[in-house]
């Protein structure tokens, strides 16, 4: 399948920019609690034991706040592509702008939750950490940049899990990112219009 070209990636750009505040967080909620309810009918008929993954306890806390506080040190090197730069100045930066702090926090705790449920305690059992990473991956199409950190980011959450033995270290690595990489964008300067 050829990559598509530049044009593209700027398409994508003016319809995620275009989404409003309110708008995301419905998508957000919609798509959370989809992989959920997905989530639990797959586990429910193949009996994958879930209950047993999502038992927290204070290390595997700490190693996903950990796992997820490392994450924020190599996010600047995802905006070494042109691309990448070009979605975080015209859509990552204005929506994380938009949204309120406490917009962050649920953002942050539905995606790593969900994601971290259906990737990880689902998916992951039954087609691999390879493919499912894969998935995870596709399922972050801003370009593909970021399908690629998306996938190897997620291996990473995967292999959390797998040694953990849990679902909480990898849920909360995601949240933890995911707020750290919020905040961090919605604090950053837009990019002076150098057109004029």
């Amino acid at each position: 399948m050829p990559l598509p070209d530049r044009r593209s990636y700027g398409t994508i750009a003016r319809q995620v920019k275009v989404m409003s505040r309110v708008r995301f967080l419905r998508l957000e909620w919609t798509l959370s609690f989809a992989l959920i309810a997905v989530g639990l009918a797959w586990a429910t008929l193949r009996g994958l034991p879930l209950a047993s993954l999502c038992r927290p306890t204070a290390r595997a806390i700490a190693t996903g706040a950990t796992f997820g506080a490392l994450l924020w040190l190599v996010m600047p090197v995802l905006f070494w592509a042109p691309g990448m730069r070009h979605v975080r100045d015209t859509v990552l930066v204005p929506l994380s702008r938009s949204l309120r702090t406490r917009d962050i926090v649920v953002i942050a705790l539905l995606s790593g939750g969900s994601e971290e449920f259906f990737f990880r305690g689902i998916l992951m059992p039954e087609i691999g950490l390879g493919a499912s990473s894969v998935v995870f991956g596709l399922l972050h199409a801003v370009n593909w940049v970021y399908v690629a950190w998306a996938a190897l980011i997620g291996a990473g959450l995967g292999l959390l899990a797998t040694h953990g033995g849990s679902l909480v270290a990898p849920a909360v690595a995601h949240a933890t990112f995911n707020l750290g990489a919020l905040l961090v964008l919605r604090g950053r300067q837009p990019p002076h219009d150098t057109t004029s």
